[in-house]
This record gives C-alpha cells, structure tokens and sequence, in this order.
C-alpha cells in the first residue's frame, strides 16, 4: 500500500478553517487498488467512510487532488468529521469500474462494488471501531448495494446513515435503497439514520418518499431514526447537485454535528 502524505486547509459551510493532515491510501480490494483519501486524527471516537452521490468517480491523483465532485456535500466535510473525533475515508471507485467517457453502467449496484466497500470497512475496522458508511444522494444506493450483498461482520458497517437518499416507492424505479437490499428489510439489520431536507427538490430524492420508507423499515420492529433539516442558502443551479437544499446548501457544519452526535449515541462496539 502507497501512502502520500500533504496538508490541506478545508473551509467549512460556517466558514472556519482547519489544517488537518490527509493521506492518500491505495486499497487492495479483487485485484484493484483503490485509492481513496484518509483523515486520521488523533485518538478517533470511530471511523467513517463517506460515499459521494453523482457518477462517484473523484480521480484522486497522486498528490492528493480531487478531479471531480470535489464539492459534493461528504467529500467538502470530510475535515468537519475529522474534526468532530472520526477517522475519515473518502474513497474513489475503482479502476475496472471507470470508462474514458465516466462510469461503468450499473457499477453501484454489482457484488463488485459491494467488495470494494467491504475492503473499505475492513482497512477502517484496523484503524478504529465502530465503523460508520455515510452515503448521500446516489451514494445511498451504494449503502445498500453494500448491505445487501455483504455478510462478514468484518466487511459490514456497524451503523449506516443516508443523506437525500433514494427512497422512492419500489414501483417508482429500478434504483432505489430497497431494490438494493433485495426488498430484505433484515439486510439493513443495523443502527441506520436518515437525514432528509425538507426542502429537497431534487426528483429523485423527493423528502416525500421517506415516510414510505421508514414504514417498511420499521415492519420487523426496528426503529428508523431521522433527522429532519431546513433553512440553509438559496440554492444555486440543478436542484440534485451540492448547492440546493439536496446538498445542505448553507447547512455543512450543522449536518455533521447532528450525524457525528447521532453515532456517538449509539450503543456501538469501541473496542
């Protein structure tokens, strides 16, 4: 495994700043290094691996530059989860999964990708428990596809939370969170928090589509929780990119404030 090691200064949605060091990993994971960037502070309270929606393609080069969705919501927090007490991964998608035009058709929905991840969860779980896989957007998908193919308790997140996730009705489409868990409520058989703008405009992630959800979440007699958000910065341009009330627009600080306190609440293991 090569690791490169750089500062970066990462200017949070309150507008303060902080210097953190941040390494670029390589994981190994079915014959492919991914790469992916790693915040390690001192002592974590746990580690979380953030899942950028979009393409989810970040081309992370060398020394540590991100090429794309640089602004998604996750990835422009990563040093705001770092600095509330997690170790952070934010990892690109691996090299057989990108195409020279973008990505290939599907990947967030294949046992491959599901490997990926898992190789994610294991490389966290050697840094610290408990693990946590935060994906927003199309990166919720990614969280289910996860949990829906992994069964080791080594690869399995021991908690999982979905931003402006993909909740429609299962008639609706052919991508959404439970078609990815194979419509088995007992894949998401772990702590799982929602966090939903009430403002989100964006079609696919309509804030409508969670109560539907978390009915059918809560049928085997677990609890949903969710976290409701409003107010944040008029949006500017696609309802579905970072800048809206689908990307906590104006709300960066307060949305990793109120994930980081939700896990530290969770009876997880910290060994």
């Amino acid at each position: 495994m090569r690791i490169l090691l750089f500062l970066f200064v990462s200017w949070l949605g309150c507008g303060a700043a902080f210097a953190q060091a941040e390494k670029v990993v390589e994981i190994e994971s079915r014959g492919q290094k991914i790469r992916a960037l790693l915040i390690q502070p001192e002592n974590p309270a746990g580690s979380v691996i953030l899942l950028a929606g979009g393409h989810g393609k970040l081309d992370i080069t060398a020394d540590g530059h991100i090429t794309y969705l640089g602004k998604n919501q996750l990835v422009r927090t990563r040093a705001a989860y770092a600095k509330a007490g997690f170790a952070v991964l934010v990892p690109d998608i691996a090299p057989d999964m990108k195409t020279r035009s973008g990505v290939a058709n599907g990947y967030r929905a294949s046992n491959a990708y599901a490997q990926d991840l898992g190789a994610a969860v294991r490389y966290m779980r050697s840094l610290k428990n408990p693990v946590v896989m935060i994906g927003t957007s199309r990166g919720t998908l990614s969280v289910a596809n996860a949990l829906g193919w992994l069964t080791q308790k080594t690869e399995r997140p021991d908690a999982a939370v979905m931003t402006s996730g993909f909740f429609a009705p299962l008639s609706a489409s052919p991508f959404e969170v439970r078609r990815l868990v194979h419509d088995k409520a007992n894949a998401l058989n772990l702590p799982t928090l929602i966090v939903q703008h009430r403002k989100d405009a964006c079609h696919a992630t309509s804030p409508a589509n969670v109560a539907g959800f978390k009915n059918w979440y809560e049928k085997n007699g677990r609890k949903l929780d969710v976290i409701w958000m409003e107010g944040g910065l008029p949006p500017k341009g696609d309802p579905c990119e970072a800048f809206g009330a689908h990307g906590f627009y104006g709300l960066d600080q307060e949305v990793v404030d109120r994930i980081s306190a939700w896990i530290k609440a969770q009876p997880l293991s910290r060994p």
